[in-house]
């Protein structure tokens, strides 16, 4: 080939090179601007996650704060404003090393200091706190930009508890001005290094966020929770829409472009929608039969086996959620694809429909044929239409059943008895950082359960080896014991997993689904 031929096809290449670079940016330029409007079925006491359990206000600033560590769409653990870190001294040691020069919003650069103040509030305030000051030493600041977390004892969940995405869990990080400002008061007035910056709060109305120009993206690439956020939209307004309908119908007609919670039922209309897309959240939510086994006959295990044999777990499906797009069934606490996921747990007993089993549990038990009190709210259709569904499945096979259908307050305050009641349906959220969180409701004493026996101390022991454990792999091991244990002394078990439905307008481009909603890296078309 001729020297000119090569010069030519050199010339042409980088022609091409910068033509078709040219047009990659002119396309992600198109992308920034326009506000985005959500409608969120309830408004928020505050916007101080430190100081309330409520999983709406985490959820809306994320956008405005984020974590040392974040999950990314596998629930790998992911440093995020943390550049990398370091477990020393056999697990009571953690040197953090931060990401340099991230902006503030207001205008300073994040660096140990922020760091601190903001870990010594969580630590005092914050449920994710609480869980972990009992093994808690100290926090010191090595320089600017590198911490030390010291413990008297191991806790092998820490990292994975500040990335938790559970409500009152997750560690952010604030600007040390207003940590010394509030103290432990409320804070309403928020900076952080979210993509967003807070901007206006009208209680009972909105919230509304706005695009933070000088924001530092992680340089990993971008995977739900983790990763580079890019804030393409100028501005984000959350609307809180208690009444569905009116959520539905703003965006069929375009005031919003996502809504959260609309009704499973109306799920083939928006399919027939070119305007609107269906949001499937999975995973998402479990419903969980609790015993109370402080009392005859569920203070016997065999007695809280006969019930799970007693239960066609389909028929369930069906009767509590409807449409089966919206429920699977699933044995684990952690779903497939979860690191944590056990793909044999209750292998034998869940799902295995055999009334004639459940009697002769039953009848091992020394069931007397009291009549059994099921106790559930009214307001939520899983609850309701699933305590219903339980009653008739065991009246059918000739257990005498008494349905006591209350609203949340009423629930929540005759569930806290020792007496009173003998099952009680419940909501749980299916993603959790760590296997350790399944201690705040397993064991001896734990939650509502009113579990006390040789079974339920067996359960506390596995989970104090677990706390200690370090190791991956021998930690799993120690989950399988524990996914084991559970389904032979069943304190409670997950019936079905379920989803939410939330909707979107199709302008509203590259928004993924997750078990709390985000709006960095979507945009509007």
């Amino acid at each position: 080939m001729k020297k000119e031929t090569k010069l030519s096809l050199l010339v042409m290449l980088i022609i091409f090179s910068l033509l078709f670079s040219s047009t990659v940016l002119a396309q992600e330029e198109e992308r920034f601007g326009g506000t985005l409007n959500a409608a969120f079925q309830m408004s928020v006491a505050h916007l101080d996650s430190d100081n309330s359990t409520d999983s709406l206000i985490t959820a809306m600033m994320n956008h405005v704060y984020e974590g040392l560590f974040e999950f990314d769409e596998n629930l790998n653990l992911t440093p995020h404003l943390a550049e990398s870190y370091q477990i020393k001294e056999n697990g009571l040691v953690y040197e953090v090393k931060l990401r340099e020069n991230v902006k503030m919003h207001n205008g300073q650069t994040m660096n140990a200091d922020d760091v601190v103040a903001s870990f010594r509030r969580w630590l005092e305030l914050n449920n994710g706190g609480g869980l972990i000051a009992p093994y808690f030493e100290k926090v010191e600041k090595i320089d600017q930009y590198n911490i030390r977390f010291k413990f008297e004892e191991v806790y092998a969940p820490f990292l994975n508890i500040l990335a938790s995405p559970v409500s009152n869990q997750k560690f952010v990080v604030r600007a040390e001005e207003v940590v010394e400002e509030f103290g432990n008061d409320v804070i309403d007035r928020h900076v952080g290094t979210g993509p967003y910056k807070y901007e206006e709060w009208v209680p009972d109305q909105k919230l509304v966020l706005t695009r933070f120009e000088d924001y530092t993206p992680s340089p990993r690439e971008g995977s739900f929770f983790a990763g580079e956020r890019i804030p393409y939209l100028d501005e984000i307004v959350f609307n809180f829409i208690p009444d569905a309908q009116v959520r539905v119908s703003g965006v069929q007609t375009g005031q919003f472009h996502f809504a959260e919670e609309v009704p499973r039922d109306q799920y083939q209309i928006f399919e027939m929608d070119q305007n609107i897309e269906n949001v499937i959240i999975y995973p998402d939510r479990m419903s969980m039969l609790i015993f109370n086994n402080a009392e005859a006959p569920f203070n016997n295990k065999y007695a809280r086996q006969a019930i799970v044999y007693a239960l066609d777990f389909e028929e369930l499906g069906y009767a509590m959620i409807g449409d089966s797009e919206f429920w699977r069934l699933e044995s684990a606490l952690h779903e497939e694809g979860n690191p944590w996921h056990v793909p044999d747990a209750g292998e034998g007993i869940y799902g295995v429909y055999d009334p004639e089993k459940a009697k002769e549990l039953l009848d091992r038990a020394g069931y007397d044929g009291e009549p059994l009190v099921i106790l559930s709210g009214q307001d939520n259709q899983m609850e309701r239409q699933g305590a219903i569904a339980i009653q008739d499945q065991l009246e059918k096979i000739g257990i005498e059943v008494e349905l006591q259908l209350f609203d949340r307050p009423t629930v929540v305050e005759r569930r806290a008895r020792k007496e009173g009641w003998h099952m009680h349906l419940s909501p749980f959220i299916k993603i959790v950082p760590d296997p350790q969180i399944h201690q705040g409701w397993t064991g001896t004493n734990k939650w509502i359960s009113n579990w006390d026996s040789e079974e339920s101390r067996e359960m506390d022991q596995i989970f104090a080896e677990m706390l200690k454990e370090v190791d991956q792999e021998k930690r799993y091991e120690i989950m399988e014991r524990m996914q084991a244990k559970l389904w032979d002394t069943v304190p409670y078990f997950n019936i079905l997993d379920y989803s939410r439905l939330h909707i979107k307008r199709t302008e509203l481009k590259n928004f993924q689904s997750g078990w709390q909603p985000f709006f960095w890296n979507t945009y509007l078309e």
